[in-house]
């Protein structure tokens, strides 16, 4: 029985110890980043006529972001900005059908500030590849927090344009088929400490 009590004292004395030191854990802020999808979560390409084969498809209003985003101002760790980057999900080196393929790169996005991040810089239409490729950049000196009903981008894409127009080249020649690429994007916060 002796060894009993001293086996629970012991335990106890254990817990207390444990609960002194975990508010330090628990209370720890952290800078936070988030990545809203409000609209646009799959975007399908229907080229259903000659024309659209020939000069592709354009779909500006494709999938709209609420970026949220807030500075804990720990010192170390300092938010100043993002980058969003994207690349086919899970490094996909082909747009599969279901029987036939397509390169990479005949799908194109970019990334436009449609609320909130006017100071943004976008890169115009990059290549769909199966490496992380920035699509749009964010950075203040004069931090503010930012919140997803505020601050948004808008994600247009194009497929099968051809070179002569300044894309890819169009689908002209190519088998017909249901293609499928799953796109994924990054949000990666910038500033000293990142």
């Amino acid at each position: 029985m002796k060894h009993l009590w001293k086996l629970i004292f012991t335990i106890l004395f254990a817990l207390v110890l444990i609960c002194l030191n975990t508010p330090k854990g628990f209370s720890q802020e952290w800078n936070s980043a988030r990545l809203t999808v409000l609209s646009g979560s799959s975007i399908p390409f229907n080229f259903n006529t000659l024309d659209k084969i020939k000069n592709g498809i354009e779909i500006t209003t494709g999938t709209l972001f609420g970026i949220s985003m807030a500075d804990s101002s720990k010192v170390g760790h300092v938010l100043q900005g993002f980058v969003l980057n994207f690349r086919s999900f899970n490094s996909q080196t082909n747009i599969k059908g279901d029987v036939y393929t397509l390169p990479l790169n005949r799908l194109r996005l970019k990334a436009q500030s449609v609320k909130g991040l006017g100071s943004g810089s976008w890169y115009g239409y990059k290549d769909l590849t199966s490496d992380w490729v920035p699509l749009f950049s964010y950075t203040t000196l004069t931090w503010s927090n930012l919140n997803w009903a505020n601050d948004q981008l808008n994600i247009s894409y194009e497929c099968g344009k051809p070179v002569t127009d300044g894309g890819n080249g169009s689908l002209l020649g190519e088998e017909p088929d249901f293609y499928n690429v799953e796109i994924e994007f990054e949000l990666v916060p910038t500033g000293p400490g990142f």
